[in-house]
């Protein structure tokens, strides 16, 4: 066989054996090239993930945050709510104290009022014995006068003086007042002078 006959052979087999390569090498290509596709996606999906996973992990540090502001705020509250507790119980032991210091006042001032209202019967009773005192010894004064009068004008015992008749026969020759404002009667020689005031009256 000649070199003619054999080289067109040996140039088809190296050209198919070229395009075999070649075939075999695209498709690696093509392999890989879906692989990295592939592995592009997943990291593309790896790294939504990642966005996401940041975005809870904020949004639980920013709830983290809220709620360890707000536990702050519990502390705060849970304090002043037992500072008010406090001053209530104090508040309240005030109050009781000051409602006992009242009821004694009240009592005091109970007591107070019953012994004034005593004091002024009492002063009353004895104001109204000194008038009736002194009364009654206006009474014998007039009763005196009008005796004196009587003998030394020779009146009848059924003889009424006016008040004229004996002032000069009183002391200081000045008439004589009631206390108490009453009115006196002389009546007659024979009967004694009166006070229109109850319990003034002279004893035969």
């Amino acid at each position: 066989m000649s070199m003619k006959t054999i080289l067109p052979w040996i140039l088809v087999v190296a050209l198919g054996a070229g395009v075999a390569a070649l075939y075999f090498s695209n498709s690696t290509k093509d392999a890989e090239l879906a692989k990295a596709r592939e592995q592009a996606q997943q990291v593309e999906t790896l790294r939504t993930q990642l966005d996401e996973v940041q975005k809870q992990v904020a949004s639980q540090t920013e709830q983290v945050a809220s709620l360890k502001k707000d536990n702050e705020e519990l502390l705060r509250l849970r304090n002043q709510v037992r500072q008010i507790a406090d001053e209530k119980a104090q508040l309240t032991k005030q109050m009781q104290a000051a409602q006992s210091a009242q009821n004694g006042a009240q009592q005091q001032l109970q007591n107070l009022q019953s012994a004034n209202q005593q004091l002024r019967r009492s002063f009353q009773q004895e104001q109204q014995v000194a008038q009736r005192n002194v009364c009654i010894n206006n009474l014998r004064l007039l009763d005196s006068a009008k005796q004196t009068w009587a003998l030394q004008n020779n009146k009848q015992a059924n003889a009424v003086p006016n008040l004229q008749d004996i002032t000069g026969y009183l002391p200081n020759h000045q008439m004589v007042i009631c206390p108490a404002e009453g009115q006196y009667s002389l009546n007659a020689v024979n009967t004694a002078p009166t006070c229109s005031i109850p319990g003034h009256a002279l004893t035969q």
